[in-house]
């Protein structure tokens, strides 16, 4: 971000929130934030390409980021939505292998960025930090086995269909509908269903023409949700 446009104050440079750090010692945590270069990411930069060469660890300490990879030169599988208090780049500091996907900020992001040696040798000192970054990792895991039976057990339209409910909430109004109140566009829905901007189209269309859902000014309206979800099952 462009010098003195900071939307991010002093007190925000801190790794106190970070999941993977909390076993390390207060004396130590300051050593690590002064080791780290802070970094100010508008939406949209990407923060790591699956060609950076480089394997530092970067800590989301504001803001959200999308992990992505690429199924071909057009088409996106989005794998992992982040926010803060999440570690991202841990593989490569691990096994100093190629990046294995692409990180861009998903709004306004503060993140710091560590070396990727000086984080191999803080995991030495600090064993405890192991077993923290061994449940993320059993996480996300878990989160990817359920994305891989998503995008291989459904149809393109079902996947639509499940991320559909996935980001919908109680409409707040008590109605008994279930709102998308930021309706993320079909380039977005897309590469999370891991389908084409057609497919989306097609999909939120067909349950338009159903009365399943409404589309209400920028937002999506989900009606019955029950017969929702039974489309994902059949």
């Amino acid at each position: 971000m462009a010098e003195g446009k900071s939307i991010f104050k002093d007190s925000d440079r801190s790794l106190a929130s970070i999941d993977i750090l909390t076993e390390v010692p207060p004396k130590k945590m300051l050593e690590v934030e002064a080791m780290c270069t802070w970094r100010e990411c508008p939406e949209g930069e990407v923060i790591i390409d699956r060609s950076d060469s480089n394997t530092n660890v970067y800590f989301l300490i504001k803001g959200k980021v999308n992990v992505m990879n690429f199924l071909s030169d057009s088409q996106n599988v989005a794998l992992a939505e982040l926010n803060a208090g999440s570690a991202f780049g841990e593989l490569s500091a691990i096994d100093l292998k190629v990046r294995s996907a692409r990180v861009t900020a998903a709004e306004p992001t503060l993140v710091a960025e560590l070396d990727g040696q000086y984080f191999r040798d803080l995991i030495i000192e600090c064993p405890r930090m192991a077993l923290a970054m061994l449940k993320r990792f059993s996480g996300l895991i878990r989160t990817l086995t359920l994305r891989v039976t998503t995008l291989t057990a459904m149809s393109p339209h079902q996947r639509v269909f499940h991320e559909l409910l996935r980001i919908s909430v109680p409409d707040p109004a008590g109605t008994g509908s279930w709102v998308i109140n930021k309706t993320p566009s079909h380039t977005e829905m897309a590469d999370v269903a891991g389908t084409d901007k057609q497919s989306v189209a097609e999909a939120i269309g067909s349950l338009v023409g159903a009365s399943i859902l409404e589309r209400k000014h920028r937002s999506l309206v989900i009606r019955d949700r029950g017969r929702l979800e039974r489309l994902c099952e059949q």
